[in-house]
């Protein structure tokens, strides 16, 4: 299988912490690697397998492709169960999917847009209002999820490391790496983040 990605992005750190966590004890999804970065994710080849021209994208077989993070890790999920990265009950396995809806929806989402208004595509943006708009949604998921790691810890589901700390870890890294600091009034959670990021399953992924 092989995994196109865009260094630092987000959306395929997502997959690619997924696939370094279940790989920490023994290699045990084998994928090759594939940057497109230079913008070769429009180019006419990457579009040939994903005509929405976005990353990650899974090539499972010849001419067969997966889009979407949680598509692809669904579909690795399946293929490797062990370790469970959902949890090991139909209760944890709720429990989980939610709080990692709430990092994607409540933090990925409107941080994402907040940095494309700020930072990346600002002359897009042009009215600082828009920033305002999304920057102003960020309590909403960071104060749930600070005090989800608070009660359940170390951890955000628990002693274990989920998909719901994958994606929020990938949501603030991309922060973290354009000085955009979003973490100063939730203790437990940049505590948590400092801890995770020093992870060997992190530092593979993450720009140091």
């Amino acid at each position: 299988m092989k995994l196109y990605f865009l260094p630092g992005a987000p959306s395929p750190n997502r997959v690619r912490l997924y696939i370094s966590e279940k790989n920490s004890i023994s290699n045990i999804i084998q994928i090759d690697e594939i940057s497109l970065a230079g913008g070769k994710q429009r180019e006419p080849a990457h579009v040939a397998r994903n005509s929405l021209a976005k990353v990650p994208v899974l090539e499972v077989a010849e001419n067969e492709f997966i889009h979407e993070s949680l598509a692809i890790v669904e579909y690795l999920e399946e293929l490797f169960p062990e370790p469970s990265m959902f949890g090991a009950t139909p209760l944890e396995r709720a429990r989980t999917r939610a709080a990692e809806r709430v990092a994607e929806i409540r933090v990925f989402y409107p941080l994402g847009r907040y940095v494309q208004a700020t930072v990346t595509q600002r002359s897009r943006f042009p009215d600082p209002a828009v920033a305002a708009h999304f920057k102003a949604q960020f309590p909403v998921g960071l104060s749930y999820l600070n005090q989800l790691v608070k009660t359940k810890g170390p951890f955000l589901m628990g002693e274990n490391v989920t998909m719901a700390n994958c994606t929020l870890a990938a949501t603030l890294e991309f922060a973290r790496v354009h000085e955009i600091n979003v973490l100063d009034e939730y203790e437990a959670l940049s505590e948590w983040f400092e801890r995770y990021r020093e992870r060997e399953t992190a530092q593979r992924i993450f720009m140091r």
